[in-house]
């Protein structure tokens, strides 16, 4: 797993802030030694954490209270129709003898993909159960003055109506209830969550503008003559199998990588690295600019969570005025915390980008993994002041517009929360 996260790494410092154009797309990274297919999971990356604490709690300050945000762990593919934009094309050319041996290949993965999530289709699987355990897991284990205070013992656990939301707050409270048997847990779900942690209803309108910037680039960098002549024995009768050939390459991407998870790598491996690396920078580059804090039209975008926000701010409130929670823990999913930390202006959505220049500043591998989690730590001073320390991932984090970080005085933090949503 280390090897995995190192090659992310490196693949994110291959693209340096001066490629502005949509010439990013063209493949590079295969060509420098770089796993491709790991470094350009995406949004469907297993979890890694992002670093370490680096820095000590000042002297005579105590951790008392956290407020959490986590996307759910690993997951199946989100439903059947996901998996079919890439079965059902394949399945008619097979139908009509169009299929040469790798592309009836590449149809016996999408087959197997589909009968190991029969009956689990948008569920968490075993890793992501795993994941927000072992979060959860260190999580006491860092901050046990948060979870063993005497009359604050209390977590309060919010998800969305989504199974796997709720799968992944049920793995995470039954570990932290695990490492510290005092605390009481009360668990809420629902639709009228999700309108808040989430809201990506309210957002559809404007996802179509990322599909067409993704068409056309796709159209200029992927090769499409290559693909076909691979997989179907007359290339020009087999596109007409094909209702997008965007789509046929994205899905490719996206369902090889949630299948590499769930211990099937060989439908990633279809694609060539050359071609995983264009679909799948073009797919980031889709999800930054109908998602986070795109030039384009990331205004509107964030504040879209503009309501997460306030809930942040004012369940901190009460924490501090007297309540008994120790922890406010909420679960949602990738397109509800991308806008809200592009909104926040956490590290690494900081910037105001466009499509064409997005994979040069986010690489979702990284910034957006499954389980992709922040945490505001709060710690009281001996005078009474409250500190806040920032993770993000597990690791030390800042708001570059508040400073370096990761420590911020809560009332510089709460007037700047504020700030960006008026």
């Amino acid at each position: 797993m280390a090897r995995r996260w190192v090659s992310a790494l490196l693949a994110l410092g291959l693209l340096l802030p001066g490629h502005s154009s949509s010439a990013q797309f063209a493949p590079t990274d295969a060509s420098r030694g770089v796993d491709v297919y790991d470094a350009w999971m995406g949004v469907y990356h297993p979890y890694q954490m992002s670093g370490k604490m680096t820095k000590k709690a000042l002297a005579g300050y105590k951790a008392f209270y956290i407020s959490h945000i986590g996307r759910h762990g690993s997951r199946y593919p989100v439903n059947r129709p996901y998996v079919g934009n890439g079965l059902d094309p394949l399945r008619k050319a097979d139908s009509l003898g169009l299929l040469t041996p790798e592309g009836k290949r590449l149809l016996r993965c999408f087959v197997q993909l589909d009968s190991v999530s029969t009956g689990r289709y948008g569920l968490i699987n075993d890793l992501g159960g795993r994941e927000h355990q072992e979060i959860a897991r260190r999580m006491a284990e860092r901050f046990p003055s948060v979870f063993n205070q005497k009359g604050r013992d209390s977590v309060a656990c919010y998800s969305t109506h989504k199974q796997r939301a709720i799968l992944s707050m049920t793995n995470f409270a039954a570990a932290l209830a695990s490492a510290s048997p005092r605390l009481r847990f009360g668990f809420v779900a629902g639709e009228m969550y999700y309108d808040y942690l989430c809201r990506e209803e309210i957002a559809a309108p404007g996802l179509k503008a990322g599909s067409r910037k993704a068409d056309k680039a796709m159209k200029e960098f992927f090769d499409f003559d290559a693909f076909y002549g691979r997989i179907f024995t007359d290339p020009a009768e087999g596109r007409k199998c094909i209702r997008s050939n965007r789509l046929i390459a994205e899905t490719c991407v996206t369902n090889g990588t949630v299948a590499a998870d769930l211990g099937y790598p060989e439908l990633m491996h279809c694609l060539t690295p050359e071609e995983f690396e264009v679909a799948a920078k073009i797919y980031n580059a889709k999800m930054y600019l109908q998602h986070c804090g795109s030039a384009e039209q990331g205004e509107w975008r964030m504040h879209i969570m503009d309501p997460l926000v306030e809930d942040f701010v004012r369940r901190a409130d009460d924490a501090l005025s007297g309540g008994k929670l120790a922890a406010d823990l909420r679960f949602s999913h990738d397109v509800g915390l991308m806008p809200f930390f592009s909104l926040i202006g956490l590290k690494g959505y900081d910037s105001r980008v466009t499509f064409d220049e997005a994979c040069s500043v986010w690489n979702s591998s990284i910034l957006m993994p499954m389980a992709a989690n922040l945490q505001l730590v709060f710690y009281r001073g001996g005078r009474g002041d409250v500190l806040v320390r920032v993770l993000f991932n597990e690791a030390d984090w800042s708001i570059p517009a508040l400073g370096e970080g990761p420590f911020y005085p809560w009332e510089t933090l709460r007037r700047y929360l504020l700030s960006v949503i008026n």
